[in-house]
């Protein structure tokens, strides 16, 4: 960044309700706050993916799932069945307390990671579907006191003057992808699904420092500021593989493989006081990703279900820097369902509800140690006039990271909304 040296380093009714609704969150897409948990600092980011607040609130199971009035598009095996054109908008709004033992910051961010279309033909049995997801976060912003060793303005040849400085670092970016899938059903209690994953997004690093008086009163000041930026624009491709099978009544078992692939980046480097940029293209090797998961009916209305999702980081190549930090990454999640009924007069008691558990490793390592998330979740719902679409909500709390162990900890709110809206279209 420099060449200093350092002293310190530190119901709605109707399609126009509903298409208002879906428009009002999309807009949400652009509200992302320039803050975020110091974790995003390193690498690759924190985890941004929501498939919906209906699978936020149980855990985040839902690869065992068939549910054509609430399609989710977290397994695209799920969608056969669909009779009607199906658009889900998925966000949530966070306030992270993160702390590093002797200071604390708070901070929040309204995110919408996903916005999915599936259009059902041959029946339902075959679905088409389309659009965007938002997978890994970068936003982070600080600012710290720090001091430097320089020259002397008066006596360049001399031993180095220290010199107090204010460094500003800014962080942000986030990597997504489009995903354009097909589903189909091949027998009565199978289906398949397969989709290719255009990926693409930016990382930027900027780093400026400004000098202050010196620590020496000997009155000389350093008119200097020191500034980088460093941007790193990928794309990629991926494709990912799912099936959903019913062996028995009550039983559903789901899986999904995303294959390894690779991010080729194009890095700009800019500095202060150095006329044009440094442009470099490199290649990052991204490691598979599978999951598989299970929904047990206990009863008409409650089900349990749970999911488990691993990618071994520690194969990530390509980032020098990074690979030493990487691990492999998991993720486990179990929760409760009880689905929506529409009794008259039954009230509340037709609501659904949801309650969960997940624990993750993140894919890297701070401070030497492993991170770990653990969240509790709850949520419920309702449906539109004419079951036109549906509403959900979930509300989380989350652990993640530990000052012992990491240097730094976050506890996170989570308030997710997901909209889903079916319209005939033939």
């Amino acid at each position: 960044m420099n060449s200093f040296t350092r002293v310190s380093r530190n119901r709605v009714a109707g399609g126009r309700g509903m298409a208002i609704t879906l428009v009002v969150l999309a807009v949400l897409a652009a509200s992302v706050s320039l803050a975020q948990s110091p974790f995003a600092l390193t690498n690759l980011g924190a985890d941004v993916r929501s498939s919906s607040a209906r699978i936020d609130g149980r855990g985040g199971w839902g690869l065992a799932e068939s549910d054509t009035l609430i399609p989710s598009l977290h397994n695209l095996a799920g969608l056969p069945g669909l009779r009607k054109m199906a658009i889900v908008v998925s966000g949530y709004a966070e306030q992270v307390r993160s702390e590093d033992g002797a200071v604390s910051r708070n901070t929040s961010r309204v995110r919408t990671p996903t916005l999915r279309a599936a259009a059902p033909f041959a029946g339902g049995r075959l679905i088409f579907s389309a659009g965007f997801q938002g997978l890994r976060g970068t936003q982070y912003d600080t600012q710290r006191e720090t001091v430097f060793l320089l020259p002397d303005p008066d006596d360049p040849l001399e031993a180095h003057t220290p010199y107090t400085a204010r460094e500003f670092f800014s962080r942000e970016g986030t990597q997504f992808q489009v995903p354009l899938g097909l589903a189909w059903r091949v027998a009565p209690r199978l289906s398949v699904g397969a989709s290719l994953n255009l990926i693409g997004g930016v990382m930027r690093e900027r780093v400026n420092v400004i000098f202050d008086e010196p620590v020496s009163t000997d009155g000389s000041h350093y008119f200097l500021t020191s500034a980088e930026e460093l941007e790193d624009e990928l794309s990629g491709l991926s494709t990912t593989w799912s099936l959903l099978v019913d062996p028995l009544p009550r039983l559903a078992v789901g899986a999904s493989f995303t294959t390894a692939h690779d991010w080729d980046v194009t890095r700009t480097q800019d500095m202060q006081g150095i006329p044009g940029s440094v442009v470099e293209d490199y290649r990052i090797e991204m490691p598979a990703l599978w999951a598989v998961g299970t929904a047990l009916a206990l009863t008409d209305r409650w089900r349990f279900g749970a999911e488990y999702e691993s990618q071994p980081y520690s194969k990530l190549r390509g980032r020098a820097d990074w690979e030493t930090d990487m691990t492999d990454a998991w993720r486990l999640g179990i929760g409760f369902d009880r689905a929506e009924a529409f009794v008259r007069r039954a009230g509340r008691r037709n609501l659904p509800l949801r309650v969960g558990y997940s624990l993750q490793k993140w894919p890297y390592l701070v401070n030497g140690e492993e991170i770990i998330e653990k969240r509790v979740s709850a949520g419920t719902g309702f449906s539109f006039r004419d079951r036109s679409g549906h509403l959900d909500i979930a509300l989380s709390h989350a652990w993640v990271g530990a000052v012992n162990k990491n240097g730094s900890q976050d506890r996170a709110w989570r308030l997710s909304i997901s909209v889903v809206g079916l319209e005939k279209w033939w």
